[in-house]
């Protein structure tokens, strides 16, 4: 069941790049796209990885409490992801990127909710190379997918969607680990 909840939790960290790779504008400058396309997965894995490692140094000194802070810091990213909701919806997180500065700057800034989730994941354990390979593949599709799509009122409202239920998937999963698992 862990697992299976951890495989949720980096589906929808991967969702957090589509309302960015709308931004991306294929029909102008291709070659941006498509290097943008590579740099929000690679950005998201990196700093996954990042949050992993610095886990590794000092959350086992939070052992005692980690089901607190565990429930804590998905709290924090589910609500982040709740309010992010409106502003994705209206069209205000999906800029024209057109510029390699503005999408790793956008990179890094998707990828904030993802070193917290990597960092926090220090007290779950599981398969490495899954859990990278599906972050990176999965981020890629959206990337991917996004980048084809042009911003109008339907695609971003599904953007905000997934917002939504990552969210509360984020949400859920924290509660049902700190109080069930841990």
């Amino acid at each position: 069941m862990l697992s299976a909840i951890t495989i949720l939790i980096i589906f929808f960290l991967s969702v957090q790049v589509f309302p960015v790779a709308i931004g991306f504008n294929s029909h102008k400058n291709l070659n941006i796209t498509i290097l943008g396309v590579a740099i929000l997965p690679i950005s998201q894995v990196l700093l996954f990885w990042l949050g992993i490692k610095l886990g590794s140094t000092f959350m086992h000194l939070m052992d005692g409490f980690k089901s607190v802070v565990f429930l804590f810091g998905f709290l924090l990213i589910g609500i982040r992801m709740l309010m992010e909701l409106f502003p994705i919806r209206k069209g205000e997180r999906s800029l024209e990127l057109s510029k390699l500065k503005y999408i790793i700057f956008s990179a890094i800034a998707q990828g904030a909710n993802t070193f917290l989730a990597g960092l926090l994941l220090f007290y779950v354990q599981f398969n490495s190379v899954l859990i990278f390979g599906l972050l990176f593949s999965v981020t890629l599709l959206f990337s991917i997918v996004g980048a084809m799509l042009v911003p109008k009122k339907l695609t971003l409202a599904l953007a905000s969607l997934f917002y939504a239920l990552g969210g509360i998937v984020m949400i859920i999963s924290s509660i049902y680990i700190s109080f069930f698992i841990f």
